[in-house]
């Protein structure tokens, strides 16, 4: 069986400075796929691309755009249901509690306006996604919001079963559809969970894929 090449490029879905549809367009021509892998439910997938739906995200704007001048094929991948409920209700008592969380905020939007997809695709933001997360831990902890508290870490376990989908979902596709290369266009908050499972889905998987992990030596 040949080998599958899928390059990850971890993304903002609202337009932010350098984080924005051309920038990504360039990317994604330059990587010149055969098939783009997209974090949506199939019944967003179909809603977004009917004829005349105009795309709010900076993904979908730009594969749209693609689509025209390539048309390859793509696929939703992101199917574990949600519940709107499953999802932190309200960020603001972290927000008004922790000045490092405030401060961290801005430095992601400052980078992301600067470096855009190369910020984003860097171990920098990982460190800063990595300690938002703590931070929101910590502080719900501390303020004893038991609420909130609950509702922070059934998202963080959604998360995660989100990416056990999306990365079945492209192990699935890839038995069906055999392709050279690939792009996985993902939420930036996912990367360092993806790596990781990537190890064992690697060890199981029939379909040997190569993982690359944009702007990553």
């Amino acid at each position: 069986m040949a080998l599958l090449n899928i390059t990850l490029i971890s993304s903002f879905h609202k337009i932010h400075g350098n984080c924005n549809p051309r920038e990504l367009y360039k990317i994604i021509e330059h990587l010149q796929p055969d098939v783009i892998f997209e974090e949506l439910s199939t019944n967003g997938f179909e809603i977004i691309y009917s004829p005349y739906y105009q795309p709010e995200t900076i993904e979908a704007i730009t594969v749209k755009q693609y689509l025209q001048k390539y048309p390859i094929k793509h696929f939703p991948v992101d199917n574990y249901p949600v519940n709107e409920n499953d999802l932190l209700s309200d960020a603001q008592i972290i927000w008004d509690n922790s000045m490092e969380y405030r401060e961290l905020w801005n430095e992601k939007l400052t980078r992301l306006n600067e470096s855009g997809y190369y910020f984003l695709n860097s171990d920098k933001c990982t460190e800063i996604i990595d300690r938002l997360t703590r931070i929101e831990e910590a502080v719900l902890t501390e303020t004893k919001n038991i609420k909130l508290l609950n509702e922070h870490k059934t998202e963080k376990l959604l998360h995660d079963k989100r990416e056990t989908e999306m990365l079945r979902s492209i192990y699935d596709i890839a038995s069906q559809h055999p392709f050279d290369k690939s792009v996985f266009i993902c939420g930036a908050e996912h990367r360092q969970g993806i790596k990781k499972k990537l190890k064992e889905f690697e060890t199981k998987e029939s379909n040997k894929i190569k993982w690359t992990f944009f702007n990553e030596i």
